[in-house]
């Protein structure tokens, strides 16, 4: 635990020091992962299917407020759904001004979260995102990760929407699209129950974290994937829909481990030290509880090698 301990302190101290630097290099890589794959998904407007573009839009990207990626995002969704269908389009445009006065406006920094989604769906890791929301943000998180769930459909039916409209008549053309969307998602009971089960976890997660007894973090992880894990199951059996069970199970696995290593990262308790304070004042008493955080001590000491010369 001292090596770990020491390690994480290190790059700790490392991050802190040129931060100036990395975190600049960090917002661009992120945003051109972030784009290409949003390009990639959809890929119906091919003047951005281009890198050179992507990289230049990224660098401006790493020194600008991420909540401007979400509104690159959100451009790049319109433009690609109007190269499919003009109703599409502004269905589209709909959805993100319906994000933005919902929830960007009032929590910008995390808004980015609807555009991940639907990247870790197509990497196989989206149940992992509930458990580790619940940790990182916390309630407010829901709404994006629904909106996320939408957008990841919405992008599904305009891979067949593209098609279907390829072989309609001209005149038919607006009204079949918007239908086409629309009946997607009121016929999605799977899509229903991620709302729901996304909810319920972000929820119990965030509540059990933030509880007073030993290891209740450790408590959130796991009763968080359980749970994760069981409400998928009685939905698919309740609702009657198919579920890939194997792929929730992944998922929820690889989001206790990745909350596991980000707890280390911000910081693990030492139990065995805590301790209960009373303070006052002229209205209340004051009762708190303090749990330090393990750490490990640098040693400043210099070592002087003194090699003593023997005379014969």
């Amino acid at each position: 635990m001292t090596t770990l301990l020491t390690f994480r302190n290190n790059i700790k101290s490392f991050l802190g020091n040129y931060d100036f630097v990395i975190t600049p290099i960090a917002k661009g890589i992120f945003s051109f992962l972030v784009l290409w794959m949003l390009n990639k998904q959809m890929g119906y407007f091919s003047a951005l299917d281009n890198g050179v573009l992507l990289l230049g839009i990224a660098f401006v990207c790493a020194f600008l407020p991420v909540e401007m990626l979400a509104g690159i995002c959100s451009v790049i969704v319109v433009l690609h759904s109007i190269k499919v269908s003009i109703d599409v389009g502004l269905l589209a445009l709909v959805l993100v001004l319906v994000f933005y006065c919902a929830y960007m406006r009032f929590a910008p920094k995390t808004g980015i979260i609807m555009f991940l989604i639907p990247i870790l769906y197509s990497m196989k890791l989206v149940y992992a995102v509930p458990i580790l929301l619940g940790f990182i943000v916390g309630p407010t998180a829901i709404i994006p990760a629904i909106f996320g769930v939408v957008l990841y459909y919405f992008q599904v039916g305009l891979v067949d929407l593209s098609n279907v409209l390829a072989t309609t008549v001209d005149g038919e053309e607006a009204v079949q699209g918007y239908q086409y969307i629309i009946n997607l998602f009121v016929d999605n009971k799977f899509m229903l129950l991620t709302f729901v089960v996304f909810a319920c976890v972000i929820l119990v997660t965030y509540i059990i974290y933030r509880l007073s007894f030993n290891n209740s973090w450790l408590v959130a992880f796991i009763v968080g994937g359980v749970l994760n894990i069981v409400l998928f199951l009685v939905g698919s059996v309740t609702l009657l829909v198919d579920v890939e069970l194997s792929s929730v199970l992944i998922g929820t696995i690889v989001g206790i481990l990745l909350a596991v290593v980000l707890q280390f990262c911000k910081g693990i308790v030492d139990y065995q030290r805590t301790e209960l304070l009373q303070f006052e004042d002229d209205d209340y008493y004051y009762y708190v509880k303090a749990v330090p955080k393990l750490s490990v001590s640098e040693s400043n000491k210099n070592i002087k090698h003194i090699n003593s010369k023997t005379h014969n």
